[in-house]
């Protein structure tokens, strides 16, 4: 099958050096200009478009990458060749076999350029890592889950392009003042082809994200650490990844092809991840290696962050040091690096991580106990929908034939559907295994959750751009991933489990006569006991809630 892949791109390549021997060599040659210049202008300004314009936290950005490059080489090329048609209008005679020979030649190393290109922008969006039976680079059993070579195109046109920008970026088109591209992306046609694509679900995890998603922590270095595959030496990066990564907005999943650090001078060299520390449900941190094909490292279910501890083994040339860190296509600035002991930091923490809430309140009494206000229940009540009144809002469907809302923002009349067919029923909102659905009644009342500053002089004092949590017993803070809003006369509904609540004046207004309702929705895993309530450092409340697998759902 990868026959065919390998036979169409040099098929493409073939056909335009034969256009172009067919045009002339004066027209070849001005057309091989403006590809190379247009392959030059689209390298340079990709990382800054994609970054700065189209990584937005959506699911868009797992096809920024090879769309912002694509788009640049398109229009640079198109621009290109209008200015060189407009400045030589017309041909140069030469004889037909110089025009023939050497015209294919230079269309041919145009060719050449263009798929490899195109080839990189295809490698570098969201799909399967096999594809039409090629699998470049990638994870492989027989290497024991680690990235390697596992085949190579008959023409490497990726790769041969990628080696020729990378000469002219520190030669002719050397920036001034900036990284060329042989330091700033090394092994760019490996990337592409194919650990871009290396993801969770054979490709279908998410392969980009936005910058402001992850916090580098530290870079801690220790020359005595052995590594997994017997190198003597490591790093550490400590980073904290927020729901602005998460797949789908419900983890964080990372494949040891979607991480590398790579190091300074002028032969960059990539090493990917051997060995991970993650926390898991419960507040343990445990120590795992990526040694098999099915480990990843992850978030728990449910939890708004995660703070990932990745192990690289050390460069080949001890005179090099970390440059950058590059994950999910990312590129991310290190902190100084600090001698200390990798083995330690990986060692399994048994007890519960995090720092214990202060259930004092504010004036140094204790807060008033509002477990009544928290249901551990699914449901969308007094809503009542089927998947056709449903849009705009998303849906998702069980394998038993059960429908829940997966995400959006809509706003429903009461009594809209009255009967509503069971088959077709929105029974509540969408969440992964492990996880439950948590409502807290914030309806502005007496006796209940005051978030509005009525009759706590606190919140009025801090402002409304402050966030609202549920604090666990181990000090661990959830954010509402949307409400339930029962207003006079409609329902309104909001999910968005990758984008949590931050602050208090996001939350729908209310008024102060407490006519409104509203449940704010929260995404808790399964065995956390919901301590406080927390409104940016102020505990407004304690509570003491188990969420308890297999809560009530209508």
């Amino acid at each position: 099958m990868d026959s065919i892949l390998n036979i169409l791109l040099i098929g493409l390549v073939l056909l335009i050096a034969y256009w172009w021997a067919n045009q002339g060599l004066f027209s070849s040659i001005l057309h091989c200009l403006c590809v190379v210049l247009a392959g030059a202008i689209a390298l340079a300004f990709w990382e800054p478009l994609v970054v700065g314009l189209l990584l937005k936290g959506g699911p868009m950005d797992n096809y920024s990458w090879g769309l912002g490059l694509a788009g640049l080489f398109v229009v640079s090329l198109f621009v290109l060749r209008l200015i060189s048609d407009r400045v030589a209008p017309a041909n140069v005679k030469f004889p037909v076999a110089v025009n023939n020979l050497l015209g294919g030649i230079v269309g041919l190393w145009a060719g050449i350029v263009t798929m490899g290109i195109t080839t990189i922008a295809c490698g570098m969006i969201q799909a399967p890592v096999e594809v039409m039976g090629f699998v470049g680079w990638a994870r492989t059993g027989n290497n024991n889950g680690a990235p390697a070579e596992v085949q190579q195109m008959w023409v490497p046109v990726a790769q041969i392009t990628e080696g020729f920008y990378s000469m002219l970026s520190r030669g002719a088109l050397s920036p001034v003042r900036a990284t060329p591209l042989a330091d700033h992306y090394p092994q760019l046609a490996n990337t592409a082809l194919s650990l871009h694509r290396d993801s969770f679900f054979d490709g279908d995890g998410r392969v980009s994200i936005a910058p402001d998603a992850i916090t580098i922590g530290t870079l801690t270095k220790d020359d005595s650490f052995r590594a997994k595959d017997g190198s003597v030496g490591a790093y550490a990066l400590e980073f904290t990844v927020g729901t602005g990564a998460f797949d789908g907005g419900e983890q964080f999943i990372l494949s040891a092809a979607q991480a590398r650090l790579v190091s300074d001078g002028k032969k960059p060299e990539v090493v990917f991840p051997v060995q991970f520390s993650q926390p898991n449900a419960g507040g343990e941190r445990r120590s795992y290696k990526f040694d098999d094909m099915s480990n990843y490292a992850s978030s728990v279910p449910g939890e708004q962050d995660a703070t990932i501890v990745l192990v690289f083994p050390a460069f080949s040339n001890p005179a090099q040091n970390p440059r950058f860190v590059q994950i999910k296509g990312t590129r991310f600035k290190l902190p100084p690096v600090a001698l200390g002991d990798i083995a330690a930091m990986m060692d399994t923490t048994d007890g519960p991580s995090g720092t214990a809430p202060d259930l004092t309140g504010p004036d140094g009494g204790f807060a008033e106990d509002l477990s009544r206000l928290i249901q551990v229940r699914n449901t969308i009540a007094p809503a009542q929908l089927n998947t056709n009144i449903l849009p705009p809002m998303e849906h998702t469907t069980t394998n038993d034939g059960a429908h829940f809302i997966s995400k959006g923002k809509a706003s429903y009349k009461k009594g809209q559907t009255m009967s509503v067919s069971r088959s077709q029923r929105i029974r509540g909102f969408h969440h992964t295994t492990g996880t439950e659905i948590v409502l807290v009644d914030a309806s502005r009342r007496p006796g209940g959750l005051d978030i509005y500053g009525d009759g706590l002089p606190a919140i009025k004092a801090l402002g409304r751009d402050i966030p609202l949590e549920l604090v666990d017993s181990r000090g661990k803070g959830y954010r509402p991933v949307g409400w339930v809003l029962e207003r006079a006369g409609d329902v309104e509904l909001c999910f968005e489990p990758g984008k949590p609540v931050g602050r208090l004046s996001d939350l729908p207004s209310q008024p102060s006569s407490g006519e409104h309702k509203i449940r704010l929705v929260f995404t808790i895993p399964t065995g956390t006991t919901i301590a406080a309530i927390r409104v940016g450092k102020t505990v407004i409340g304690n509570c003491q809630v188990t969420v308890n697998e297999g809560g009530i759902t209508d």
